[in-house]
C-alpha cells in the first residue's frame, strides 16, 4: 500500500502542466479527503484479497458500478437517465459471471472479503464523485497532485506494521511488488484523470468494467501455454466467464452510445 501510493504520488506531478487554479487556502481540506479516500480503498482492497479470499472480494467490489450511481444524486446532484441504470446492473451481473471459479472457497474467510470489499468500493466511489465535485474548481493538474501527495505522506504511518526491505528482497518480491505498483499508478492517473477532465463517474465506471473481459481474454492466453498437468479452468468457467464479459461489453454499449 504504501509503495502504491508513493508510486502513484512521483506520478501525478507531471499533470501540473494541463494548469489549473489554487482555491482559497481554506478549502485545502478537499484534495486532503480526495487522497484520504485513496489510501482507504486501497487498505480495504488488500484486506479484502489477504484476509478474504479474492474470488469473492472481486465481485463485491464489483457493486461499485451500482454504488456509483445510487450516490451521485447525493454528492454531484446528478440524475441519471434510466438507460444508464440498466447497464449499471447488466456491469455488475456481467462482473460476477467473470468471477467463477472452480475451487470451492473457504467459508471462514467470506465474512472477511465480503466487509472489507464493501468498504473499499464505498471508499473509491466517493474518490470518484468528489473528484468529479471538487476538480472544476481546481482543476484536474492541481487537484489530483496534491491528493495522491497527501495519501502518500499519510500511508507512512503504516510503516510501524510493514514487511522489512530485507524480507522484500529475500522473498524475491521487490520487481513484483514494483511493477504491480507502476500499473496501478498507471491505472489510477487513466481513471482519476479522465473524472477530473470530464466527469461522469457513473459511466467511466461502467466503461472501467471492462477489465473484466481483459480478465478472462488474460486467463484464456495464459492457460493455453501453460505446462501440461497444471489445474486449467474447467469449460463451464469459462463459459460463464465468456457470458459475463459479453454482458459488460453490452453494459458500456448501453451506457454510452
Amino acid at each position: 500500500m504504501i509503495v502504491v501510493c508513493w508510486t502513484s504520488a512521483v506520478v501525478f506531478p507531471p499533470l501540473a502542466l494541463l494548469g489549473g487554479t489554487m482555491p482559497s487556502p481554506a478549502l485545502l481540506w478537499q484534495p486532503v479527503v480526495i487522497g484520504l479516500l485513496f489510501l482507504a480503498g486501497q487498505l480495504f482492497t488488500f484486506l479484502s484479497v489477504a484476509r478474504g479470499d479474492v474470488s469473492i472480494a472481486a465481485p463485491v467490489l464489483g457493486i461499485k458500478v451500482l454504488i456509483v450511481p445510487a450516490a451521485a444524486g447525493f454528492v454531484v446532484d446528478e440524475e441519471l437517465p434510466a438507460r444508464v441504470w440498466v447497464a449499471a446492473a447488466v456491469a455488475m451481473v456481467g462482473i460476477a459471471f467473470v468471477q467463477a471459479r472452480d475451487a470451492a472457497v473457504d467459508r471462514s474467510r467470506i465474512l472477511a472479503a465480503v466487509g472489507y470489499a464493501l468498504l473499499a468500493a464505498c471508499s473509491m466511489t466517493l474518490f470518484d464523485l468528489l473528484i468529479q465535485r471538487w476538480a472544476p474548481a481546481w482543476g484536474a493538474g492541481y487537484l489530483l497532485p496534491i491528493a495522491f501527495g497527501c495519501a502518500a505522506v499519510s500511508s507512512l504511518l503504516f510503516l510501524t506494521v510493514a514487511d522489512r526491505p530485507t524480507d522484500i528482497r529475500q522473498a524475491g518480491a521487490v520487481r513484483p511488488l514494483m511493477f504491480g505498483a507502476v500499473l496501478m499508478a498507471i491505472q489510477a492517473i487513466g481513471m482519476t484523470l479522465t473524472l477530473g477532465l470530464y466527469g461522469d463517474a457513473t459511466r467511466v465506471n461502467i466503461v472501467y468494467s471492462l477489465r473484466g473481459l481483459w480478465g478472462v481474454l488474460l486467463t484464456w492466453i495464459v492457460s493455453r501455454h501453460a505446462p501440461a498437468g497444471d489445474a486449467q479452468p474447467s469449460h463451464r468457467t469459462m463459459l460463464l466467464r465468456f457470458v459475463g464479459a459479453v454482458l459488460i461489453g453490452m453494459a458500456v454499449v448501453i451506457s454510452v452510445v
